[in-house]
């Protein structure tokens, strides 16, 4: 008989909500609550404190940071967020993923194509596998020869950015161990550890369990719906994509080549006991072991990170009841914009001619294209006496022509020789903090902290924090905001579970102090409830 939970799902390496612009809802809260006085402005303050507790992943913290350069209020205003996981390996992770984006070596496609591949598919392409045994390497070096006194003075995009210092020595040995594990030398069959993890979980359905695939979409996925649309819309996740994921754990095929590396940035070690004997009170006991391999979700897909919610509305264009895009088209816009507006510090936005644009790229397909071209180009050349006249005159024209053109060849060949010089003027003004272990000592527990964070993310594993004895309120500015992740996309759940969640979690934080926000006051994201703390 299949399960209802997996047992084996240790680590989730993915959110079941998607991508959520922190500084967004912060700027969208005073204005729509500032009549009953719950929230300060942040717009004279220099320092903005986020804090985010079991993320699973970088998505929270990459759209944040790329909205932070058009977002922050003053030049002088510096952002910091606090990342939290609980294992190692998501938190090496985290950063593995964040430095692609801030990869300034490579192209902005590229970039995409590695960041989409290593945050989704359990098998990846020997191309990527090559990067990630390199990028691995610079963060191993990065970890264990951190200091905060030299990340101060370093000219790299990651020292400037990545703040480790609330690591320990044994954490930070941790985290340096999971980027030697991703080294070509590790072997791993990723696809015979999928296959075993869904015979285990399917049971006696295993060969028939395209049939409860099939299930899982049409009865609980699309009735879920795309945020932002009609749930009767369906979701814009396709049926073919989502099964293939369920099936062989690639969730994006962007390039017709074969995946046959595993991703070892999903890799990680579970711990437990052995059930040996039972002691007087029908406990199991036994001694610890630990195993490492993949333990991460084989039921609920990756698409909601980047895939599903997306401020270019085209993307979810209807025809024939049926949506043009799909949510790789989607996650690649998502992924892109990011890149995009850290490079620049400017929103990204598509061509004027939208979606279509891409179509370009393959060049004139009919004899008329050919003919409108040539005519351009020569229309756009200009002739041998025109070169002449344009570049004629004086001496001091000419002599200033050509100072501006040496100006140009010599700003060109900078930006060439040093491409991430503009990325680590945008970094200085940004501050990542990461942590792991125990919570309580490294952060709720200490007076330190005290009112110091403005917003606080948590994750669906870790809303029993919410609870007034963690005193997560304590570390809360007055009228910060705390965004909960809820379990909407948990395919195991029903509705009704779904619903008792959320309520759980209202009782939770009421009971600790936090107050709650309407519809009207600021709409809550998709999958997320929000509260604030009193003042």
């Amino acid at each position: 008989m299949a399960k209802v939970f997996d047992e084996e799902n240790v680590h989730h390496f993915w959110g079941l909500s998607p991508s959520l612009d922190v500084l967004d809802l912060l700027h969208r809260l005073p204005v729509a609550i500032s009549q009953h006085g719950v929230f300060e402005r942040l717009a004279g303050a220099d320092a903005i404190h986020i804090l985010q507790i079991g993320a699973s992943d970088c998505r929270n913290s990459a759209k944040t940071l790329a909205s932070a350069c058009k977002r922050l209020a003053g030049p002088n205003q510096v952002i910091h967020i606090w990342v939290y996981e609980e294992a190692p390996e998501v938190l090496a992770r985290h950063m593995l993923l964040l430095s692609i984006l801030l990869d300034a070596e490579l192209p902005m496609r590229q970039r995409t194509e590695f960041f989409l591949e290593l945050h989704n598919n359990a098998s990846i392409q020997a191309t990527t596998a090559e990067y990630l045994e390199k990028q691995g390497k610079k963060l191993e070096d990065l970890t264990l020869d951190y200091s905060a006194h030299d990340a101060a003075e370093e000219k790299h995009v990651l020292s400037q950015l990545f703040d480790l210092s609330l690591l320990k020595f044994q954490q930070r040995d941790n985290v340096a161990a999971t980027f030697r594990k991703y080294s070509r030398k590790v072997v791993y069959d990723m696809q015979k550890a999928w296959d075993a993890r869904s015979r285990k979980f399917y049971g006696t359905r295993y060969d028939y369990r395209r049939n409860a695939i099939d299930w899982d979409y049409h009865m609980r996925l699309a009735q879920q719906g795309t945020p932002g649309l009609d749930p009767s819309a369906g979701s814009i996740i396709h049926f073919y994509h989502f099964r293939r994921w369920r099936e062989s754990g690639i969730a994006y095929e962007l390039r017709d080549c074969k995946y046959n590396e595993v991703n070892r940035t999903l890799l990680s070690t579970a711990y437990g006991t052995r059930k040996e004997y039972k002691d007087r009170l029908g406990n199991d006991k036994g001694c610890s072991v630990s195993a490492w391999g993949y333990w991460g979700d084989i039921l609920n897909s990756p698409f909601h990170s980047f895939g599903t919610a997306c401020d270019e509305r085209s993307f979810f264009k209807i025809s024939n009841k049926q949506f043009v895009h799909t949510s790789v088209a989607v996650a690649e816009y998502n992924v892109t914009a990011m890149i995009e507006e850290m490079r620049t510090g400017q929103p990204y936005a598509l061509p004027k001619e939208g979606i279509a644009q891409s179509k370009l790229a393959a060049g004139p397909t009919t004899i008329e294209d050919l003919e409108d071209m040539a005519a351009h180009s020569a229309s756009d050349t200009p002739s041998h006496g025109e070169h002449q006249d344009s570049v004629s005159g004086s001496d001091e024209e000419r002599q200033q022509w050509s100072a501006a053109a040496t100006q140009t060849v010599a700003e060109e060949q900078a930006q060439s020789a040093s491409p991430g010089a503009a990325m680590l003027g945008r970094c200085k003004r940004a501050k990542i903090h990461f942590m792991t272990g125990d919570i309580h000592k490294l952060l709720l527990g200490r007076s330190k902290y005290g009112g110091m964070f403005s917003a606080i993310t948590v994750g669906h594993r870790h809303v029993h924090l919410l609870e007034k004895q963690h005193a997560l309120l304590g570390v809360a500015a007055p009228g910060a905001l705390l965004a909960v992740e809820t379990v909407k996309y948990m395919l195991q759940l029903s509705s009704k579970q779904v619903e008792l969640f959320s309520e759980a979690v209202t009782t939770k934080a009421l009971n600790a102090g936090w107050q709650s926000l309407s519809e009207q006051q600021l709409s809550a994201p998709d999958a997320y409830q929000l509260l604030v703390s009193s003042t």
